[in-house]
C-alpha cells in the first residue's frame, strides 16, 4: 500500500504532465489527493520540496540500471542496448515522469534544483562514455568522434526521440522505436 507521502508525489507528476509547474500547487495537491493544505504541509515543506521530489524520481532509477549494467558480463554494445532499452521501458511505462526531461521551468530558475539536473544529466552521459569505451569495436563510422561525443549523441539522441514521441501524443512504442533507432545508429544497419 503506498504511503501519503508516495500517492502526493504520483499526484504532483501527474499534475506537472498535465498542467506544467504552474499547476503544481498545494491547493491543487490538495484536491486532488481529497486532503486539506495543512495535510499536504505534514508531508513537504511546500512546493518546491515536491518539485524536487520528482526531480528524484526521475533520477531514482539511474542507479539501479547503472549497477545492473555493472554487475552483468555485457559486451560494450549490449550494455549500450540495456541502457536504451531500460530508459525506453521506463519512459513508456511511465510517461508522466518524461515531463521532467522538457520542463526548464523546473529547474532552470530555482539554482539548487538547476545543479541537480546538471548533475543527473552529466553522471547519465559519464557513464554512457564509460560503456562506449568498451563498445569501440562495434560501433561503426564513430572513429572520429571521442567516447564523450558518441555518449552525448546518444543522451541527445534519447532526449530528440522521447520529445518527438510526446509531440505525436505517445502514438506508438517508445521503448521498441527508441531501442531500433540507437541500434541502426551506432551500427548503421
Amino acid at each position: 500500500m503506498l504511503k501519503r507521502k508516495d500517492k502526493i508525489l504520483i499526484s504532483a507528476i501527474e499534475l506537472f504532465d498535465q498542467e506544467g509547474i504552474n499547476g503544481v500547487t498545494t491547493k491543487n495537491l490538495a484536491k486532488t489527493q481529497n486532503v486539506s493544505e495543512p495535510a499536504l504541509y505534514r508531508q513537504y515543506k511546500g512546493k518546491q520540496e515536491i518539485l524536487d521530489e520528482i526531480i528524484e524520481e526521475f533520477a531514482g532509477y539511474d542507479e539501479r540500471i547503472i549497477n545492473t549494467i555493472k554487475e552483468t558480463d555485457l559486451s560494450g554494445m549490449d550494455s549500450i542496448r540495456f541502457y536504451v532499452n531500460r530508459y525506453a521501458q521506463l519512459y513508456q511505462s511511465y510517461q508522466e515522469l518524461t515531463t521532467v526531461m522538457f520542463s526548464f521551468d523546473l529547474y532552470q530558475y530555482q539554482e539548487g534544483t538547476k545543479k541537480r539536473m546538471q548533475e543527473i544529466v552529466l553522471h547519465r552521459i559519464d557513464f554512457l562514455e564509460e560503456i562506449i569505451s568498451g563498445a569501440r569495436g562495434d560501433l561503426v563510422g564513430f572513429n572520429d568522434f571521442s567516447d564523450r561525443e558518441v555518449a552525448s549523441l546518444i543522451n541527445g539522441t534519447i532526449f530528440s526521440q522521447v520529445y518527438e514521441w510526446r509531440i505525436r501524443d505517445k502514438s506508438y512504442d517508445i521503448n521498441q522505436h527508441l531501442v531500433d533507432y540507437i541500434d541502426r545508429m551506432l551500427t548503421h544497419q
